[in-house]
Order: C-alpha cells, then structure tokens, then sequence
C-alpha cells in the first residue's frame, strides 16, 4: 500500500489525454480579452490586480464584493490610496 499511509490518497495521472496547449492558449486569451476569465477567478473570491491606465505607476486592485481600490504596493503591503465607487459590473 504504498502511497496510502496516513490516510493519503493514491493520485492516478490521465497520461492517454493530450492536451492541445494552442487551443488551451487561444481560449485563455479569448476568455481574458471578454472579461470572462475575470469574472470567473472574481465569482470564486480571488482578488485581482491591474494596472492602472489613467496614473502611472498605481494599480487597480477589484474584488469578489465587486469593489475597485487604487493603490500601490509597498514593504509587500497593498497600499490603497482611493476607493473607487464605481463596481466592476457597473463597467
């Protein structure tokens, strides 16, 4: 029982399914580009990062709750400087 001691579970890797990385690449790209890949990782409560197109050097931070806020990073802190009360799906 190798492999299944302390309760670990046995992971059987699916090695007959190949996986077309072009096709993989082009519908992450296609799904980003739409928003789509965003508003998925948001629905599943992850915090995203963009950078911010109006001031240099500043980052959009949005999150699952649908909230924007601008800020930079500093010391490995997020730093927000403004909230900005216009909602990711009011965009």
């Amino acid at each position: 029982m190798v492999g299944q001691a302390y309760g670990a579970k046995v992971m059987k890797k699916n090695v007959d399914k190949s996986i077309d990385i072009l096709k993989l690449s082009d519908e992450i790209e296609r799904d980003s580009q739409s928003g789509a890949l965003s508003s998925h990782l948001l629905k599943q409560g992850h915090t995203l990062y963009e950078p911010d197109p109006k001031v240099t050097k500043r980052l959009r931070r949005l999150l699952p709750s649908g909230e924007i806020e601008l800020g930079y990073w500093r010391n490995g802190e997020f730093v927000v400087t403004e909230i900005n009360l216009e909602r990711e799906s009011d965009r």
